[in-house]
């Protein structure tokens, strides 16, 4: 870091700001608790409009990411919202089977919140779709399942786990076009080249990176470092500093967590980390730099600050360099500014802040995850396998 933003905050502003966020998070729960609706089949909470384009449990839109949300905050979830829960049906025929539109993630949110044996069902029925391999990504596709096949593995030590994970990582291998050193996928939803950790090789480079660790195969690990040497050939060197395109013919750079620089950033963070390279780390401490913003019109983690905040507590987990930390606080003071007080306590709006949602891909939740990882630093859902306290480890 070069220092030039640090000590954006004095002692007393750090002290405030920890205080509202406490007191800001505890205001969302009480919102999230007393907006379910146990008595509709098609959504749980208020959410973005895509729930009732994709289904009601999934992490990204339905019912997983604020179940998530209020277990990370310490709270037991109401004997009807786990009825509820239990209660949805789930098929290959009405679910896909990717980590945050699909059966995987709703798996892995039930092996989280302790219901161990709905979770393995669900995986188990992620297993027999169709559309299995139809997308490479993390966001859809067969990275996204695989990572959470490797969660389920080290929950459980079942072989079944490690073998799914397995053929997911032969599968990318096999599918990936190299390109000299590098590694790229085809987007399964429209064929073309897509950049980042949601739809492009960072997310499927990680996935790789994991299972390479796990397995000790050194083709799993080279196609990890190739995937994500793909993304970071493709960045655009903008008046800001360096940013991706969403895919090869889009024309807008984007600093967000699934599309953009925060998202490659905080996978280079994950590599510096397993694999010790000091070139990683640089480039990491590269995109962060570039990729802090005090301002954005949107709130929320899949593309807007929460995601670039919580590349910040990656930093910092990374490097100890406070003044990352400072950054992410930074942050979180401007997305104060977007809450919204309710008589039920403090909500959050959604895509282009339309209406409230308490979704994860746009609203409440997935902010409320960045505070609650701010106030305690820890690993990252769906990014980091071991979900451990931090300490600003180098």
């Amino acid at each position: 870091m070069t220092g030039e933003r640090a000590h954006l905050l004095t002692d007393a502003d750090r002290i405030r700001l920890e205080t509202e966020l406490a007191e800001v998070v505890e205001r969302m729960v009480a919102y999230v608790l007393r907006t379910a609706d146990c008595t509709r089949s098609d959504r749980l909470w208020p959410a973005d409009f895509m729930v009732f384009a994709t289904n009601s449990l999934s992490v990204a839109h339905g019912a997983c990411g604020p179940v998530l949300f209020l277990h990370d905050a310490g709270r037991d979830l109401p004997a009807d919202v786990v009825a509820w829960l239990l209660e949805q049906p789930v098929s290959v025929e009405t679910h896909p089977p990717g980590l945050y539109m699909g059966l995987a993630g709703i798996a892995w949110t039930f092996l989280q919140i302790g219901l161990t044996d709905k979770a393995e069902a669900v995986m188990a029925t992620a297993y027999r779709s169709p559309l299995l391999y139809d997308d490479p990504g993390i966001l859809l596709g067969a990275a996204g399942w695989g990572l959470a096949s490797l969660r389920f593995w080290m929950a459980t030590g079942r072989q079944v786990y490690l073998d799914r994970a397995m053929q997911a990582g032969e599968h990318l291998l096999a599918t990936g076009q190299r390109e000299g050193d590098t590694r790229r996928w085809r987007c399964g939803m429209d064929q073309k080249i897509h950049y980042g950790y949601g739809y492009g090789a960072s997310g499927i480079a990680l996935f790789l990176l994991y299972l390479g660790a796990v397995t000790g195969r050194a083709d799993l690990r080279e196609g990890a470092i190739q995937g994500l040497e793909f993304d970071l050939a493709n960045k655009s060197d903008s008046e800001v500093g360096w940013q991706w395109k969403r895919l090869e013919d889009d024309t807008v750079l984007y600093p967000y967590w699934i599309h953009g620089s925060a998202g490659i950033g905080s996978t280079l963070v994950r590599f510096a980390r397993l694999l010790g390279a000091d070139r990683y780390r640089a480039l990491a401490d590269r995109i962060a730099e570039d990729t802090f913003v005090k301002y954005s019109f949107i709130p929320s983690l899949f593309d807007g600050l929460a995601g670039i905040g919580e590349l910040m507590v990656d930093m910092w987990s990374l490097t100890a360099d406070e003044a990352y930390r400072e950054y992410a606080f930074d942050i979180a003071d401007t997305m104060l500014w977007f809450k919204i007080d309710r008589p039920e306590g403090v909500a959050y709006p959604g895509g282009w802040l339309t209406r409230i949602s308490n979704d994860y891909a746009t609203g409440a939740a997935g902010i409320g995850l960045y505070f609650t990882r701010l106030l305690r630093p820890r690993g990252r859902l769906f990014m980091d396998l071991d979900l451990g306290p931090l300490g600003g480890r180098g």
